[in-house]
């Protein structure tokens, strides 16, 4: 703590009274003796909550008043009412909306919220369910600390759903359970369908988060042997024996883009579309690679489950999409789609071989304002300066390579 700030805006000696209060709440009451003791748990909080929280933006961090209230929350999970969960959330509330709130705590109290909404009866699993949102979003904004502008590509077919998101320049996510992999995303599947908890905090994973594929032969840079104080490797292929190019891909557009009668699309992000840092009111987006493995049976032997896993692990039969993935967490979201804005991103489309003329004049049409715009910061005679680079949109027609049968290229439209 800095204590000249501290005696600026409050008397030391009130400081040092409030804090050791806390400090011995704190350390009166564990997880050994929150049950026995709850009543009084409560009624001690309750009537100190106004100068304890008083002195919570005095604090070097929020710890002790974070573990006196979640001592509260564990203490109202014991004997749950309407009246006393109405009171516990609004005093989450009111401590998620201070900034130095670290995410961990923010995440657990929702957490324990969540399960005391249900365990007050079934009528109330609205409210937990609301509750399970926000402990996923801070989960997650703990998951990821590095922002990315990649490169990379999407297959689509060509549909109004498609010349809507083009012309309004929107990428567009959907839930996890709507993808043609039903092993996608374990966490969906692994939540004990016998736990009504679990249930509940799937119910919730649906609702709030939502995730775009797209095609990146390049791995994401990362950090060697996972050491973050170790060499960051960028440019690494994720199969180095695959030369071709992601709009090469001939599965992707067998699969995704109806036959090579629909659409590749080139995008090129810029770092600020990540959301790392999530605040109440905003959402968590970044991108992570996809991570292939050879047997997912073995994550049913685990007692949790990590980020990584949860959504970011298919099995390798999939390992021929070079799958990257951005997700995103909206704690406001509901349903099983949603979409972002994404202006000035695309830098290219790809038309498959059959792609019908009217679907390219349309798209053409649609596109023929837009454009590319990159931005990149450099050094000039000591400041810092951020140059802006706009680019027209670059069109081309897949065809058949005549020199080698069996591939395809492509060929730039004027």
């Amino acid at each position: 703590m800095n204590t000249d700030k501290t005696t600026h805006f409050m008397p030391k000696n009130q400081y040092t009274e409030v804090s050791k209060e806390i400090t011995e709440f704190v350390d009166k009451y564990t997880q050994d003796n929150i049950g026995n003791n709850a009543n009084i748990i409560i009624k001690t909080f309750d009537a100190n909550h106004n100068r304890w929280f008083h002195i919570v933006p005095f604090m070097e961090d929020c710890k002790g008043y974070a573990e006196a209230l979640m001592r509260y929350c564990i203490a109202v999970d014991n004997q749950p009412t309407y009246e006393s969960l109405q009171k516990l959330s609004s005093y989450i509330s009111e401590f998620e909306n201070y900034n130095l709130a670290h995410h961990a705590y923010r995440k657990d109290l929702y957490y324990s919220l969540g399960i005391a909404w249900h365990r007050l009866g079934k009528i109330y699993d609205k409210f937990a369910i609301e509750a399970f949102k926000k402990y996923i979003f801070y989960l997650l904004g703990l998951s990821s600390h590095t922002s990315y502008s990649p490169i990379c590509y999407s297959f689509r077919k060509c549909t109004t759903y498609l010349y809507q998101s083009l012309a309004l320049e929107q990428l567009n996510l959907s839930s996890p359970c709507t993808f043609n992999d039903p092993f996608d995303s374990p966490i969906i599947s692994l939540l004990d369908k016998n736990d009504e908890i679990a249930m509940l905090i799937k119910s919730a994973y649906l609702d709030c988060v939502k995730i775009s594929c797209f095609v990146s032969n390049v791995m994401q840079p990362f950090h060697e042997d996972g050491n973050i104080l170790g060499e960051i490797v960028r440019d690494k292929r994720k199969q180095e024996d695959n030369t071709s190019e992601e709009f090469q891909n001939e599965l992707m557009w067998a699969h995704y883009a109806d036959y090579h009668r629909g659409i590749c699309i080139k995008y090129h992000f810029p770092n600020s579309l990540t959301s790392l840092y999530s605040e109440p009111g905003t959402s968590v987006k970044y991108f992570r690679d996809v991570q292939y493995k050879d047997d997912l049976s073995v994550l049913t032997e685990k007692d949790s489950i990590t980020i990584e896993d949860a959504f970011f692990a298919k099995s390798k039969a999939w390992k021929y999409e070079n799958e990257l993935r951005l997700i995103l967490c909206d704690p406001n979201s509901t349903g099983l789609y949603d979409s972002i804005d994404i202006p000035n991103c695309i830098e290219a489309i790809y038309f498959g071989v059959n792609c019908a003329n009217k679907d390219i004049k349309v798209i053409r049409e649609i596109m023929k304002n837009k454009e590319l715009i990159t931005k990149q910061e450099r050094i000039v005679n000591d400041k810092r300066e951020t140059v802006e680079t706009r680019t027209p949109i670059s069109f081309y027609q897949m065809e058949f390579d005549s020199k080698k049968f069996g591939s395809l290229i492509a060929k730039k439209l004027q």
